[in-house]
C-alpha cells in the first residue's frame, strides 16, 4: 500500500518544519551573537565563576 498523503497530514508537516527551521535559525543567531559579543575566545576561570555566580543570583 502507498502512503497517501492528505490535506491535514500536508499542512502538519509544512507547519512543523516551518517551526523546525525558526528554532533552528533562532539558536544559530543566538550562537552567533554570543560568540561576536564575547571577541570568541575562551572564558577565564575568573570570568567563567563570575558569569555563573551572575547566573545563580538571577534564579533566586
Amino acid at each position: 500500500m502507498p502512503f497517501q498523503l492528505d490535506a491535514p497530514t500536508f499542512s502538519l508537516l509544512v507547519v512543523g518544519s516551518l517551526f523546525a527551521g525558526l528554532q533552528v535559525w533562532w539558536i544559530g543567531s543566538l550562537v552567533i551573537r554570543n560568540n561576536r559579543r564575547r571577541g570568541e575566545r575562551p572564558l577565564s576561570t575568573q570570568q567563567f565563576r563570575r558569569d555563573l555566580e551572575r547566573i545563580f543570583r538571577q534564579e533566586s
